[in-house]
């Protein structure tokens, strides 16, 4: 006696597989797009923990910015007294330049002044 093969017959093709089907077209659409929807909805809270988090940076530099500005402000006798120290040294030095030309200029006067004809 042989043993026993069993065959499995293929099964027969609904009607409606094969000929599609608005409905089940439509049906199609939603499943994916709800599934869609909830990658979307795990996807969420990263997101807005990832603005959270952009905007308290964004909040942490405006502070430190705001600070620096009024520590500024505090001291403005230091800068100042920085600038005056630096223009008095330009004054200095320009005083020392008019001077040479004020000299140089009444040597010139007095070289013209005896060679001139009489």
């Amino acid at each position: 006696m042989q043993p026993v093969v069993a065959v499995e017959a293929p099964e027969p093709e609904l009607e409606w597989e094969r000929v599609p089907s608005p409905a089940l077209a439509a049906a199609r659409r939603d499943v994916i797009a709800l599934e869609r929807e909830h990658v979307r909805a795990h996807l969420r809270p990263r997101r807005l923990q990832e603005v959270e988090r952009l905007l308290h940076a964004v909040h942490s530099e405006e502070a430190a910015s705001a600070e620096s500005a009024l520590d500024l402000a505090r001291s403005p006798g230091a800068e100042a007294g920085e600038r005056v120290g630096k223009l008095c040294e330009k004054v200095e030095k320009k005083a020392v330049e008019a001077a040479l030309v004020g000299k140089r200029t009444v040597e010139t006067h007095q070289q013209i002044g005896s060679h001139e004809c009489r």
